[in-house]
């Protein structure tokens, strides 16, 4: 079976432009500016059947499906999109209603995706780089059970929008003992959350929000300030103090350009450190950097302390 797309306005809604992710009512103030924004379309599956006495088979479409929606987003978005994916790393996600409307620059909305009973999937946090210059989002991608093309009409008003600008470069990593003051980079990494799919007999669908799988971390770190990760590694690994007793807590944290206020924060349970090494790959400021490899049995997105 193939996929076919049945609405081509959604392909156009989402050509280049600005957009804003708006949740629940028309008329909620609490809504996010986006860079960008991709999926949502509505597509089906070309059934073929072969009857007797011919030649080639028959098709038809098999009941309407809908594309997850993608989204990136700031550290510091709004209070209920924030909120929203915060729940869909723990243990009740909410699935939320809500649409993706494309703007002009005078913030007229000019289309409007609308999607119910939405769960967020996937949560990607881009490469944290202290070296780096590139603003920072999160890419967040959310599976609706049903989408709905609405007419434009209204505009949005900036009042409500909380924007705050955030830089890859602007993190802090604390592990319990650990020195972190000299941590360089942290791998991009990804949060997803498994969802069930059930389709009635009618075509309705259903979704339901199973396990949440959390990934591993990858650290580079200067080798002048190695020294307790080298001690965690050999008594953990090396000597097998491993148990849940040896593991450690952390927390990453989203600053501001000043560096001091945290936007927001990835609190990290229960880490165990699998490998550590040199990285003679990596020498560009002449000194390899140590790369620690750790797992993390859950992580919680927060708001800031002092945000």
């Amino acid at each position: 079976m193939t996929g076919i797309l049945l609405d081509a306005k959604l392909f156009r809604a989402f050509s280049a432009g600005h957009f804003a992710l708006r949740l629940d009512s028309n008329n909620a103030s609490d809504f996010t500016m986006l860079a960008d924004a991709d999926g949502g379309r509505i597509f089906a599956d070309v059934v073929s059947v072969f009857e007797g006495g011919l030649h080639f088979p028959r098709k038809h479409l098999g009941f309407p499906k809908y594309e997850a929606f993608e989204v990136p987003i700031g550290v510091a978005a709004s209070t209920g999109l924030f909120n929203w994916v915060a729940a869909s790393w723990g243990a009740s996600p909410d699935a939320r209603d809500g649409a993706v409307l494309k703007v002009d620059a005078n913030f007229n909305i000019k289309s409007e995706v609308g999607f119910s009973g939405a769960l967020v999937v996937e949560t990607e946090i881009p490469a944290l780089d202290a070296a780096s210059k590139e603003a920072g989002n999160l890419t967040v991608r959310f599976q609706p059970e049903f989408i709905d093309v609405k007419p434009a009409a209204g505009k949005l008003s900036l009042i409500q929008a909380k924007q705050k600008l955030w830089r890859t470069s602007n993190f802090r990593l604390q592990i319990d003992s650990l020195d972190c003051k000299k941590v360089s980079r942290i791998e991009a990494f990804t949060v997803k959350r498994n969802v069930a799919t059930l389709v009635s007999g009618s075509g309705e669908v259903t979704l339901t929000p199973e396990t949440v799988e959390f990934p591993d971390l990858k650290v580079s770190l200067s080798p002048t300030s190695a020294a307790t990760w080298f001690d965690w590694h050999e008594s953990f690994v090396v000597n097998g103090n491993n148990g849940d007793s040896f593991e450690r807590n952390g927390t990453i944290s989203f600053l501001s350009n000043d560096f001091k206020t945290e936007l927001s924060r990835i609190e990290l349970h229960n880490l165990g450190i699998i490998s550590l090494a040199s990285n003679p790959g990596d020498a560009s400021s002449g000194i390899p950097p140590v790369v620690a490899d750790l797992y993390c049995e859950e992580m919680v997105l927060a708001p800031g302390l002092n945000s």
